[in-house]
């Protein structure tokens, strides 16, 4: 059913369509057949025997049980709905940002860092050859103040990325390289939880930078990374 005037689903339909479907406890089963039975005996002037004490004590817990049956059911299918509408709300750009961020973050764990480790990028760039579909251009920038670290696989909202790891003082940069969707636009600079992101395009290759540096100095990064590829890459 929708709304004549506008033709969009109205508020029952709306629920029913977002709210995950629960199958009945089996306490609140029997009592709904019980109440059933009970009205249908009562309307047609039969007696009703009520149930002695240790049926009405079992009755009196049986009733909490659906009581708090219900309100579980109720509270898990509205985080559940409330969850997925936050989710499909949010542009796919400020998914995959969120997405980079927790990346990011796993990344910091011990041993989740890098898989190849140097300061070369003649070892790292090589090193990703076979592993990924792209050759993500590895750039040495120690000398404008962001050391090479190493690099990874990494793979973030169904994109296999390379990650290539650099320093910035007590900081970490972990820039992420994957292959371009097409119709994909470079987001400007964000900041979630804390952390800056920086994202750019160049040709078929999409770039993000993640840090919990302060966004100018992923500015100043990115400014570094474009200055020192070859063939230049767009901005």
């Amino acid at each position: 059913m929708s709304d004549e005037t506008t033709g969009r689903p109205d508020l029952s339909t709306a629920l029913r369509d977002a709210l995950p479907a629960y199958e009945a406890p089996a306490a609140l089963s029997a009592w709904a057949t019980g109440q059933a039975r009970r009205y249908d005996m009562e309307s047609r002037g039969e007696p009703v025997r009520a149930p002695d004490g240790k049926r009405a004590r079992a009755f009196s817990v049986a009733r909490w049980q659906i009581a708090a049956a219900l309100l579980c059911a109720a509270a898990l299918g509205w985080a559940g709905a409330t969850l997925r509408t936050v989710t499909h709300g949010m542009p796919a750009s400020d998914q995959t940002a969120s997405a980079l961020v927790d990346t990011h973050i796993r990344s910091l764990l011990p041993g989740h860092l890098i898989d190849v480790q140097s300061s070369d990028r003649h070892t790292v760039k090589p090193w990703f050859a076979g592993r990924i579909d792209i050759s993500p251009p590895v750039m040495d920038l120690a000398s404008k103040g962001f050391p090479l670290i190493g690099g990874r696989l990494d793979y973030v909202q169904g994109h296999s990325a390379a990650a290539i790891v650099y320093g910035r003082r007590l900081h970490m940069i972990n820039l992420f390289v994957w292959r371009t969707i097409p119709g994909e636009r470079a987001v400007a600079s964000t900041v979630r939880d804390g952390y800056a992101v920086l994202h750019w395009t160049t040709g078929d290759l999409s770039y993000w930078a993640v840090s919990d540096a302060a966004p100018a100095e992923l500015d100043a990064f990115r400014a570094a990374y474009l200055d020192e590829a070859s063939p230049p890459l767009s901005r």
